[in-house]
Order: C-alpha cells, then sequence, then structure tokens
C-alpha cells in the first residue's frame, strides 16, 4: 500500500526490497540467459540494479548534519 502520509524513507525503503525482490527473479541461469525474460542482457534487471545504485547515492547525499562542536548545556554528555 502506498499512500500519500509515508515518509520519504519509507518510499525509499519499499523501492529497494522491490528491485531486490526483481533481482533475485531476473538472475541469470547458468547459460547467462534471464529465465523470465530470457535474454542475455535483461534490461528489467539493469533497471533494478540502477535502483538500487540510485537508492544508495541517496543515502551518500544524506542531509542529515552532525553537531560540530559538543553543547555545554546537554545533560548527557560527560563534561
Amino acid at each position: 500500500m502506498t499512500a500519500p502520509f509515508l515518509s520519504l524513507a519509507q518510499i525509499r525503503n519499499r523501492l529497494i526490497l522491490t528491485a531486490r525482490w526483481v533481482l533475485r527473479d531476473h538472475q541469470p541461469g547458468p547459460d547467462g540467459h534471464c529465465p523470465i525474460c530470457r535474454t542475455a542482457n535483461c534490461p528489467v534487471a539493469a533497471a533494478a540494479r540502477d535502483v538500487l545504485h540510485a537508492a544508495k547515492e541517496v543515502q551518500l547525499w544524506s542531509t542529515a548534519t552532525q553537531p560540530t562542536e559538543p553543547d555545554p548545556n546537554d545533560p548527557q554528555q560527560d563534561g
């Protein structure tokens, strides 16, 4: 179920799961051909690999930042 209330992280995770599922189904056999598409270079598997690559790049480009210096007013820190 895809709904407008899903976060971007949830949508990304669902894309990754779907791409992995597609790659499992379109994994080439011993002869090098896709068992579903029956082609040597399966375009569906290539698209799934592109989705995984793009999702990995998005994770690397995360906008979350870490504080540059510790907050002296933070009671959770040792100091």
